[in-house]
């Protein structure tokens, strides 16, 4: 089954962050938009079954205007977990591309296995191999 729930980021450098994803996390891109000037309007990214959307930050409109990257808002805006099926390898990707470690990889309390991180534009990422559908704790 694919992803239901798409979460929608923003970057100040949408495209570097579309090849340091792909590069650090293994994403495939699913679309990418280009506006007339080369900025991303739109993009969407794929990891196993999980998607995520991304753009440019600084697009007008009311969606858009409550957009705060994680550094402008000096902190932690949100939160992405993936189920994956090999965090492991992941981590090491994710290691190699200079992301932030932020918990090391551990047994989950969900079952599974998990670690999180920062991107290169500090949104954190946790990817872990538990089926959060099971309701253990």
């Amino acid at each position: 089954m694919n992803s239901t729930t798409v979460p929608i980021l923003r970057y100040r450098d949408a495209e570097n962050a579309i090849d340091w994803l792909c590069k650090a996390f293994g994403f495939e891109i699913f679309l990418k938009v280009k506006s007339e000037g080369g900025r991303i309007e739109h993009a969407r990214l794929i990891l196993e079954t999980n998607m995520v959307m991304l753009a440019s930050i600084g697009r007008s409109g009311p969606f858009e205007d409550g957009f705060k990257l994680p550094v402008d808002a000096g902190g932690v805006t949100q939160s992405v977990i993936l189920r994956v099926m090999n965090p492991e390898q992941i981590l090491k990707s994710a290691v190699a591309a200079n992301a932030t470690i932020l918990t090391e990889l551990s047994d989950a309390t969900s079952g599974g296995v998990m670690f999180s991180c920062g991107d290169l534009e500090s949104h954190v990422w946790v990817f872990s191999s538990s089926d959060l559908w099971e309701k253990t704790w």
